[in-house]
């Protein structure tokens, strides 16, 4: 699937990434308090503390290994040694030795759930723990039966929607995608939100981070339809003259352009089916006359001014910061430029990506520069071929999947030339649908000296799935 692009890099310079873009941070973060019973001990936890700290895991380990062994010389059931166990499990898991850290967890809930029960609320750092492993290690289904668990003893120990649980619920989405769990995601995804809402109320800007994470996701997911009511519902509480958000409108104003490219590179979104026991929905005339046009010709694809009108309204609010934000500028002016681009109005797309071309100045340089927007070609429309599609939202561990990459020039124009495949394993007539489909996909071309030039040698891999047999 193709990553959207026009949403993503303001989202990340103006308000930093969301946690599920983000590596799982650790279990067990260091919770153990400078221990009591020796000196020796409270030495090696302040050696490993300062260390996993600072990030310096490999120095942390012999540190959080010697804790263990001086709480165990002390008690085999000390009080302190699942805590000294799950902060050996964290730093393991961060330095990827998964076997190593899934003992030290399983040994910290064992201990646990022993004096405890299995209700207690110290189960849950052991368990977020020990699922993190297992999701490391790619055993997604042990993690999510374990997350599950945690979840629930959260719920009975903190309340219903306490935020303690975002930590746990952020690595369960990431298990219910991977074994193509979507509408367990999806739920997931909204109880954080209904956990920022009772937190805050409907309409408080403290909801930005968990309406901007499900815009995201929808956006991610391809449910463009839902993407819009969130970027919808974040503009108005950003629009709210009693806590108006410029920067906050930006984003949502760019998220509903975004479903409305995903519209123009998909088709119309489908009506999904009724659940079981539901009554079923009667399309209309019009639905009628488009499924059959879609049948005969292919989807219809529309590129709908109500996207473009977002972004040149955002851009107006931009043009209007005070101070002024040339990264937020710079963003809607490169949104603006692909707009055009994929309309197929370079003439239109050109004077925008110059005028964003000094705006966008990351550290390493200005946006032509190695990590700038406009440092490399970058693709705004592809439509995978049918072959490409199917078996989309089943779990790899169900399918045998092959693939092909193709190599190929990005002219100055962002079109696509000269096309071939130059790896993979998939059938001559699946790499002779790929090479049709991005034979007419349309990218972004890399700036050089202020102009688009033409690059060799870009690559794009694409997969074909079956199920196994």
């Amino acid at each position: 699937m193709l990553r959207p692009p026009l949403l993503v890099l303001l989202s990340l310079c103006l308000y930093g990434a969301a946690r599920a873009d983000e590596p799982p941070q650790p279990a067990g973060t260091p919770v153990l308090v400078a221990p009591a019973g020796g000196a020796d001990r409270a030495a090696e936890y302040r050696a490993f503390r300062a260390d996993f700290d600072a990030q310096r895991y490999n120095e942390a380990l012999p540190h959080a290994e010697r804790v263990v062994a001086l709480t165990e010389a002390l008690d085999a059931h000390h009080p302190d040694l699942a805590k000294a166990l799950n902060n050996l499990g964290a730093t393991q898991y961060r330095l990827a030795d998964f076997g190593a850290a899934e003992k030290a967890y399983g040994r910290a809930l064992a201990l646990v759930e022993e004096a405890h029960g299995s209700l207690s609320a110290q189960l849950i750092a052991p368990l977020r723990g020990l699922a993190l492993t297992y999701e490391g290690s790619g055993r997604n289904e042990f993690a999510v039966a374990l997350l599950e668990r945690a979840v629930g003893i959260s719920r009975r120990s903190l309340g219903l929607f306490n935020p303690q649980q975002t930590e746990l619920l952020l690595p369960l989405i990431d298990g219910y995608t991977a074994l193509a769990r979507w509408k367990d995601a999806d739920r997931a995804h909204l109880y954080i939100l209904q956990i920022a809402e009772h937190q805050y109320g409907p309409n408080d800007p403290r909801l930005f981070p968990a309406l901007q994470q499900l815009g995201r996701w929808y956006a991610n997911s391809l449910q463009r339809n839902a993407a819009r009511q969130v970027w919808e519902r974040l503009l108005a509480i950003s629009r709210d003259p009693a806590h108006k958000d410029p920067i906050g409108q930006i984003v949502a104003l760019r998220g509903i352009a975004e479903a409305y490219r995903l519209d123009y590179q998909l088709g119309p979104e489908a009506i999904e089916p009724p659940l079981p026991g539901d009554a079923p929905l009667m399309p209309g005339p019009l639905d009628a006359d488009a499924a059959r046009r879609a049948a005969l010709f292919g989807p219809e694809y529309a590129l709908s001014s109500q996207g473009q009108d977002a972004l040149e309204r955002a851009l107006a609010i931009a043009e209007k910061l005070d101070p002024p934000a040339p990264t937020a500028l710079g963003v809607v002016l490169v949104d603006l430029g692909d707009w055009f681009l994929i309309e197929g109005r370079t003439d239109r797309a050109l004077p925008y990506y110059a005028r964003a071309l000094p705006l966008l100045v990351p550290e390493s340089g200005g946006a032509e520069a190695a990590g700038g927007p406009l440092s490399r070609p970058a693709p705004l429309l592809y439509r995978a071929p049918p072959s490409a599609q199917r078996h989309r939202d089943q779990p790899a561990a169900l399918v045998v999947e092959k693939y092909a990459v193709a190599e190929f020039t990005v002219t100055a124009e962002g079109k696509v030339k000269d096309a071939k495949v130059v790896e993979g394993d998939a059938t001559d007539a699946q790499k002779s649908s790929f090479l049709f489909a991005i034979g007419r996909a349309t990218y972004r071309p890399r700036f050089a000296d202020g102009k688009p030039v033409a690059t060799d040698n870009v690559r794009y891999r694409e997969s074909f799935r079956s199920m196994k047999s």
